[in-house]
């Protein structure tokens, strides 16, 4: 009867830790679950970004092939660095 007993107890307390190890594994599925909708969301936000990255590029190639930047860039650089030339004052002279 003891080993009985001892058998009985074994299953009862396999039981409960069957139970237990059952819910624990459900709550963790249920958080990696959670965290899978947030990733496909991140990517869903990143695949439309590239898609408005990609067309800004499309756009600024057009304007490179039209010279229209580049002028600009020009334009720019050379006022910014190049010294501007200094205009000289008349002396009026009385005579």
């Amino acid at each position: 009867m003891n080993e009985i007993l001892h058998a009985n107890i074994f299953f009862v307390i396999a039981s409960i830790a069957t139970v237990i190890f059952c819910i624990l594994v459900s709550m963790a599925l249920y958080q990696v679950i959670k965290i899978l909708q947030s990733i496909r969301a991140i990517i869903d936000r990143i695949e439309a970004e590239s898609e408005r990255i990609a067309a800004d590029v499309t756009h600024v190639r057009e304007l490179i092939a039209s010279g229209g930047i580049l002028s600009r860039a020009m334009s720019y650089l050379a006022s910014s660095f190049l010294p501007r030339p200094k205009r000289k004052q008349r002396s009026r002279s009385e005579d």
